[in-house]
């Protein structure tokens, strides 16, 4: 048996390559396909967390000073709280005074309340066993720290009224405003008057224990006694929290 062979001519074959060409052309079913590059998505860089700085729990002595006049001595001390986030309460200035290296009276100071970063003129009245002071030294005791931020009490308006009106030792008054938002009636207040010379240098102080009316705001009196007259005297005051 033999094998047959159909031959095709060429013109058939370019006709029907043609037509199939042209069919797949208008074919809908078969769109032709457009390619498009994706833009990459920029993947944002993590940031640290910052860690919270440690808090400096300590009540620091940035002056003291001490005025006399006659047997009253009026120690004074500048203290500042360093903490940034705590609130020192319970403290307490001990003050031990002399004069040309002689000790003489030791006292403490009413406690105080500082909030975080406040600064703060705290006096003690010595009279008697500091007479003459020429100088006092002080330190610190805290009684406790608090993330509780207390009641805050400002000062403004201080001016000095003199009470010998003369150079030298003496005595005199300073008055001013306290303020203290939210703070009720009846609760204890200690105002602090301190008094310095042109160069910053303290010359003396006073103290007055109050009892807060009720109301945003006090006038209030301080006694003082002073080396000399001074050039600026500044009020402050804490209170319970």
């Amino acid at each position: 048996m033999g094998t047959h062979l159909r031959a095709i001519s060429m013109p058939t074959v370019a006709v029907t390559v043609a037509l199939l060409g042209a069919l797949s052309a208008c074919d809908p079913a078969h769109p032709t396909a457009t390619l498009s590059t994706p833009t990459p998505t920029a993947t944002p860089t993590p940031q640290p967390t910052p860690s919270p700085t440690p808090d400096s729990e300590m009540v620091s002595i940035a002056a003291t000073g001490v005025g006399t006049y006659l047997l009253a001595a009026i120690p004074v001390a500048v203290i500042h709280n360093d903490a940034h986030a705590h609130a020192a309460t319970g403290v307490i200035v001990h003050f031990s005074t002399h004069r040309g290296g002689a000790q003489l009276g030791s006292l403490d100071a009413v406690p105080v309340n500082l909030l975080a970063g406040e600064t703060l003129a705290v006096a003690a009245n010595c009279t008697d066993a500091c007479n003459n002071a020429s100088g006092a030294d002080a330190t610190v005791t805290v009684g406790r720290w608090r993330e509780v931020p207390g009641v805050s009490v400002s000062a403004a308006g201080a001016s000095y009224q003199c009470g010998t009106c003369r150079g030298g030792h003496g005595y005199g008054h300073v008055s001013g405003t306290l303020s203290a938002a939210g703070l009720g009636s009846n609760a204890a207040v200690v105002a602090f008057a301190v008094c310095r010379d042109a160069g910053g240098a303290i010359l003396g102080g006073g103290s007055a224990q109050l009892v807060w009316p009720g109301g945003p705001s006090l006038a209030v009196e301080v006694s003082v006694v002073v080396n000399d007259l001074p050039a600026t005297c500044e009020l402050g005051a804490s209170t319970g929290w």
